[in-house]
């Protein structure tokens, strides 16, 4: 049975359409892992971590100590929360008698195209804007990443607590950006069970 070229487009394009609505019900639905708390510096950090199809590594680069979520089977996408260890050493060998704020800090950890193995003009960065984190004043920062393959989408948010630094940062997929912004809901500076 012959079927027509046009007919053929049509269903797979219908099945495209199905595929990525199942991919973004899954990272707007699929449960967390339990809520874990992180000691890269004095000040521990709690979340709910990717779910397991997301591999876990130590991050330690680039000044920034913490992990690292790999999406298994993607483009390389990536989660990452990690604490910019620099600022919180700086201070406690300062012994400063006012902390630090976000507005002070924030530059050496924020988003720049170098180093990237990518031109500069392959990035769209936009406007880093306030937010709030665990309740705390906080940036984010979006961009995109067009490459020769594929466009990709980041997102990287900055918050302090007590001279610490803080960055959650994404770069994979559109349809998983909101997973990405689940787990940073799930950001706390209470261990699990404190009141």
């Amino acid at each position: 049975m012959h079927v027509p070229r046009g007919l053929f487009l049509i269903a797979f394009g219908m099945l495209v359409l199905l595929a990525c609505d199942s991919q973004e019900k899954k990272a707007r639905e699929e449960p967390l892992l339990p809520a874990e708390t992180f000691n890269w510096c004095i000040i521990p950090l709690t979340f709910q971590p990717p779910p397991a199809t997301w591999e876990r590594q130590k991050h330690n680069e680039g000044g920034l100590r913490g992990v690292w979520f790999t999406h298994s089977g993607s483009v390389g996408e990536r989660i990452y929360v990690s604490e910019y260890y620099k600022v919180g050493e700086r201070s406690l060998h300062a012994r400063r008698r006012l902390p630090y704020t976000l507005d002070e800090v924030v530059k050496e950890t924020r988003f720049s195209t170098a180093g990237w193995p990518f031109p500069p003009d392959s990035f769209v960065v936009e406007v880093m804007l306030p937010d709030t984190i665990a309740g705390m004043p906080a940036y984010r920062l979006d961009f995109t990443l067009n490459t020769p393959k594929q466009s990709l989408v980041g997102r990287e948010y900055y918050f302090l607590k007590k001279d610490h630094l803080f960055e959650a940062s994404f770069l994979g997929l559109p349809v998983n950006m909101p997973l990405f912004d689940r787990v940073v809901e799930t950001i706390t500076f209470q261990r699990p069970g404190d009141p």
